[in-house]
């Protein structure tokens, strides 16, 4: 699924909202059974590489024989105490862990010798205790289905869409392989054995099942009595004798459900055309644990089964009679193709039922199912002769809009065939555009379902970065073909092997699709330096959660993050780059079967259709490569998959350059947390220490990247670097590469910040000194007059010929104005600060000779390279936002000029209007009424998101339940607003204070939707306080509605306020200074 929290996640890093590309910010942000993953694993290889026993389970001497370490059994509380009272506990829990496994013996001893029969009945050898509780969120593994047939009536009423209801008819098979006819045979597994006393699956709260029925193998049947659990969604069926789940042939239960509007589950949606008619489209969307909204199922990753599914659609006779006349759009999607006949029409009095059976699906998860219905159109091309038929659909009137995604589909996905060596298993691959769709995209099998300002590009609306976005979704979706379907992660716990590398991947994709975007040098400012923010605090996941840490739909929604897809696909490009010595992260090598790809290739084939886990990924990983230097890549990486947070790489003086000699540097890593660096300790297994692969350059050999590797916290003799002269500098991390920070001696940043200036670094380099110093200065490890020297030295670097841009650098640059002008909104010296950021905003659009350009033939036009392209808008945003004169003027001329604006600059030209007093807003917000483009619209909404004035914000608020602002887009039209201003954030919190519970319903459709959507959007607007008022304020809010926001997103936005805080107190008066002392040169 791509993330489509965009707006939340660059929120989240406690920053005002920066306007990178023309306004469009991209830091994105956004099963074991009951005995549990660790026992799961502990056969031979796999032991050593499970990813639980390594960060939990540690190995001590007990009696002169290995044993667990138990105090590592703890829960993550444990890690949190000291590390002294942690020995002195362990100390003693070996010793009560034996009086324990005395007290057990001793019970199993006085059980064994009980009577036969005198144990409880309904307590079988199968599920029985679980039939009784209902505090279990994982289902018991007494049935497993291997196919499903599910029939689904829906009433289409598009006159009256609030009418509109599905009823349906579901049978769960249990046995051998199905057939293609749906049969699931008569061969049954064979599972532990001993009876249960009853059936548990998944059905939603929106779910109301009207019949159940139980089929054993000799064709008896069974009527059970239910139970509902409402808070595990699971439906329990309870015989009235114990039953041989071995004898279990299928179950069927009947239901029914209103087509809501929810965005979740099966779900109805409604659009305008231009004509200003309403028209419905009924949509999918099941990850995570979804499908049970559209029919009860067994609705976890690693219940694999076939799917047959048959739709009966009944639509008014008069209706289908005159969309025939007209041309019949109507349309029924699935994962599969229509059967071969599978389509048929009869006649119900005044109504017409069309019927569409589908083919069998492959094995995969319920999370995948997918199903479409309503009027589209499509373009279709053909891969290989029609081996795979690949069409791009729309809603009829945005028919002109899907080229590009085909153009770039049909690109991508014979590449990815190459570069994974698997053919693309289904005959059609379908991408729908939905008007009403919450994530970017969902990668079902064969129907990739995506919100239409991700898929749709229409050429004379779209910015370029709206186009490059459409094109890494369709990339990254298409990844998902094979990581997340064909090989799909065992349990939530690992959603990286999944996400991580999906969107690694994509910029391979968009590599192949738009060579000329060189989508390689912008992975660091769009996807890692996100990483980096999101994997910044104590309250930080593993990419490897523990197993119980993901015990609950809101925790499971919580790992769609910056950590679990950011962080996922920098620490895989990492990997990559040091098997492959660094070439295959650029566009030369992206399809070249490295030592890495070998490995990726063997671990997809021997889990096609399966379920792995991480460990078998690494296992998989380590022995397919040719090379016995990567013979231990599986407890290399374990450090990366196993311990959230990251290391900062220290280079530190051994010698400081004197007279007559140059310098060394030696080096060290250390725990980087925001708020505050930690310690690293050397020892067999360190919970503060990585395996650091690690790179650099020198001013005086800048083409020559010599490569180490750190294991230690601190480096060797042979690792020490010493410098050629005394104005040389060394630069780590070069294209960022790795996953570490760097922190170097302050001469060196010096010489650093004049190799910025100078243009001898390059953007992306500049990128990431710039990054990396501004969160150095959060955790308290550099001065913040060193980060306001080099930012306001990358923004006198000079346009220079033969260079693509420096987008890359004034990104950095834009975040950093940004963020420390938003940190004193409250200060003394804010408004002296804002007026020396204008400066250098309107010298560096001056030197760019962007106003003259713009203004020379009448027309608000852009020309030159992709990345250049994004700079202009970047740089006219800035203009916008800080207040260059000329580009003021320029963008409100715009909005009502007589020339198109290039979509590049729409975005600051809407806020500059909006933000011009009364008129202007209502200009906005009318031509935001009547936007049909998605992208268009899209920009009008955050312009109206982005005003500064008091009663502007809250007329915007305002506009927050009412039709204006459609469900999809409430959370990232309340994080701008949040964004651009101190007091958009106020008001903004006091808003979700006071409607909290009506804002949820609007985004989730209901209160009885189980969902941490608005989690995010609380920690955007808070993330930005810096004040022990405000926290107070959100510990309470917390407590009142902590079902629907996970205890880590509580934590880390408390983490974010305290930071913040300490910043202020530790800097405001540096940063004033500096101010003063800046202005007057």
């Amino acid at each position: 699924m791509s993330n489509g929290d965009v707006e939340l996640n660059s929120l989240s890093n406690g920053r005002k909202f920066s306007d990178g590309d023309g306004g469009e910010y991209v830091t994105v942000f956004e099963n074991d059974d009951d005995d549990g993953y660790i026992l799961e694993d502990q056969e031979e290889d796999l032991g050593l590489l499970d990813w639980d026993q390594y960060a939990r389970i540690r190995r001590r001497q007990c009696c002169g024989v290995n044993c667990p370490d138990f105090g590592s059994l703890a829960p993550l509380w444990w890690y949190k105490l000291p590390k002294n009272r942690r020995r002195q506990l362990t100390a003693v829990l070996p010793a009560l862990a034996f009086f324990v496994l005395l007290a057990v013996i001793v019970g199993f001893v006085f059980n064994s010798n009980q009577a036969p029969g005198s144990s409880d009945s309904n307590k079988g050898g199968g599920s029985g205790g679980y039939c009784s509780s209902s505090d279990s969120y994982v289902l018991p593994r007494d049935f497993v289905p291997i196919h499903y047939d599910v029939e689904l009536d829906v009433n289409w009423n598009a006159r009256s869409p609030e009418l509109m209801a599905v009823a349906g008819t579901v049978s769960a098979y249990f046995g051998g392989n199905a057939t293609s006819s749906g049969d699931a045979g008569d061969s049954i597994v064979h599972r532990d054995a001993g009876l249960t006393s009853c059936l548990a699956l998944h059905a939603g709260a929106n779910v109301k099942v009207t019949r159940a029925a139980v089929v054993t193998v000799d064709g008896k049947t069974i009527s059970p009595s239910s139970r509902y659990v409402s808070e595990q969604e699971q439906l329990k069926l309870l015989f009235d004798e114990p039953l041989d789940p071995r004898r279990v042939h299928h179950v069927t239960l009947d239901f029914s459900y209103p087509l809501a509007e929810s965005m979740r589950g099966f779900y109805r949606s409604s659009y305008r055309n231009s004509q200003n008619e309403t028209h419905v489209l009924a949509s999918t969307q099941f990850e995570s644990t979804d499908a049970r909204r559209a029919f009860p199922c067994f609705d976890e990753p690693n219940m694999k089964s076939t799917f047959d599914f048959k739709f009966n659609v009944r639509r008014l006779r008069s209706e289908v009679e005159r969309a025939a006349r007209e041309k019949d759009n109507f349309q029924v999607l699935f994962n599969t193709p229509l059967r071969q006949g599978g389509y048929r029409r009869n006649y119900d009095g005044d109504d017409a039922v069309d019927t569409y059976a589908f083919e069998t699906t492959p094995r995969m998860s319920t999370y995948l199912v997918a199903f479409v219905i309503g009027d589209l159109v499509k373009q279709t091309k053909l891969i290989d002769g029609g081996r795979v038929t690949v069409s791009v659909w729309g809603t009829p009137e945005k028919g002109g809009d899907l080229s590009d995604a085909l153009d770039s589909c049909v690109k991508i996905l014979p590449a990815y065939e190459k570069l994974f060596g698997i053919p693309f298993p289904l005959k059609k691959l379908d991408l729908v555009a939905i008007p009403s769709f919450e994530a970017g995209a969902m990668e079902n099998w064969g129907l990739i379902t995506y919100r239409e300002s991700s898929l749709l590009v229409n050429k004379d609306e779209a910015s370029d970065f709206d186009v490059f976005w459409a094109t890494v979704t369709v990339a990254h979706e298409l990844a998902h073909m094979w990581f997340g379907n064909l090989v799909t992660m065992d349990w939530w716990n690992d959603l990286f092997l999944n996400e991580g590398f999906a969107e690694y991947v994509q910029y391979v994709g968009v590599t192949v699709a738009k060579p000329e975007y060189a989508a390689d040098t912008l992975f660091p400012v769009i996807t890692l330096q996100g990483a980096f923010y999101a994997d910044s605090f104590p309250s930080s996941h593993p990419l490897h959660v523990p197993y119980e840490e993901t015990l609950s739909t809101i925790e499971i929604d919580g790992l769609f993050d910056g950590i679990t897809y950011d962080k996922g696909a920098s620490v895989i490009r990492m990997l990559r780059a040091h098997m492959s010595e660094g070439e295959s992260i650029f566009s030369d090598g992206l399809l070249s079967a490295d030592p890495f790809i070998q490995g990726v290739r063997s671990y997809l084939k021997e889990y096609r259709y399966e379920n792995a886990k991480s460990a078998q990924f690494w296992k998989a990983m380590a022995e397919s490569t040719q090379s016995s230097k990567f013979s231990t890549i599986a407890e290399d990486m374990q450090s990366w998959i196993a311990m959230p947070n990251y290391p900062v790489l220290q280079a530190e003086w051994k010698t400081p350059p004197s007279q007559g000699q140059d310098g060394v540097l030696r080096l060290s890593q250390q725990p980087f947390l925001e708020t505050g660096l930690g310690t690293c300790e050397d020892g067999p297994i360190s919970e503060s220490k990585w395996w650091l692969p690690y790179s650099y350059v020198t001013s005086g050999a800048p083409g020559s990247v010599e490569r180490g590797i750190l294991e230690t916290c601190e480096s060797g003799a042979l690792q020490e670097i010493a410098l050629g002269s005394q104005d040389e500098y060394v630069l780590f991390n070069p294209n960022q590469q790795g996953f570490y920070r760097v922190n170097y001696p302050d001469e060196m940043w010096v010489r650093l910040t004049k190799g910025i200036e100078s243009g001898d670094l390059s953007s992306v380099d500049a990128s990431l000194l710039l990054d990396d110093a501004y969160t150095l200065v959060d955790a308290k490890d550099l001065g913040v007059s060193t980060l306001l020297d080099l930012s306001f030295a990358a923004s006198r670097r000079k346009p220079r010929q033969g260079v693509q841009s420096d987008y890359q650098a004034w990104r950095g640059v834009s975040q950093t104005f940004n963020g420390v002008e938003g940190k004193l909104e409250e200060s003394a010296c804010h408004s002296d600060f804002k007026a020396l950021v204008s400066k250098a905003v309107s010298a560096a659009i001056s030197a760019y000779g962007i106003v003259p350009s713009l203004t020379q033939s009448n027309a608000m036009e852009i020309s030159g390279s992709f990345q250049h392209r994004l700079l202009v808008g970047l740089l006219f945003s800035l203009g916008v936002e800080f207040g260059d004169s000329q580009v003021e003027q320029l963008a409100l001329q715009g909005f009502n000029g007589e020339n198109k604006v290039h979509p590049n600059l729409r975005y600051p030209v809407y806020k500059a209007t909006a933000r011009s007093g009364l008129a202007g807003y209502n200009e906005v917000l009318s031509r935001y009424r009547v936007a049909l483009d998605a992208d268009e619209k899209e920009k009008l909404m955050w312009a109206l998101g982005a005003v500064t004035d008091k009663d502007l914000i809250q007329k915007s608020l305002d506009l927050i339940l009412t039709d204006d602002i459609e469900s999809m887009d409430v959370r990232s039209f309340v994080a701008r607003i949040a964004g651009s201003s101190l007091l958009g954030r106020q008001l903004a919190w006091k808003y979700l204070q006071d409607h909290f519970k009506a804002v949820y319903e609007k985004v989730n459709g209901s209160l009885d939707v189980t969902s941490s959507r608005l989690a995010k959007l609380v920690s955007a607007v808070c993330s930005a306080f810096s004040s022990d008022e405000r926290l107070k304020e959100l510990e309470v809010f917390y407590s009142k509605y902590s079902k629907w926001i996970p205890s880590k997103v509580f934590q880390k936005t408390e983490e974010s306020i305290r930071t913040n805080k300490a910043w202020m107190e530790r800097n405001e008066q540096d940063v004033c200074e500096w101010e003063r002392k800046n202005r007057l040169n």
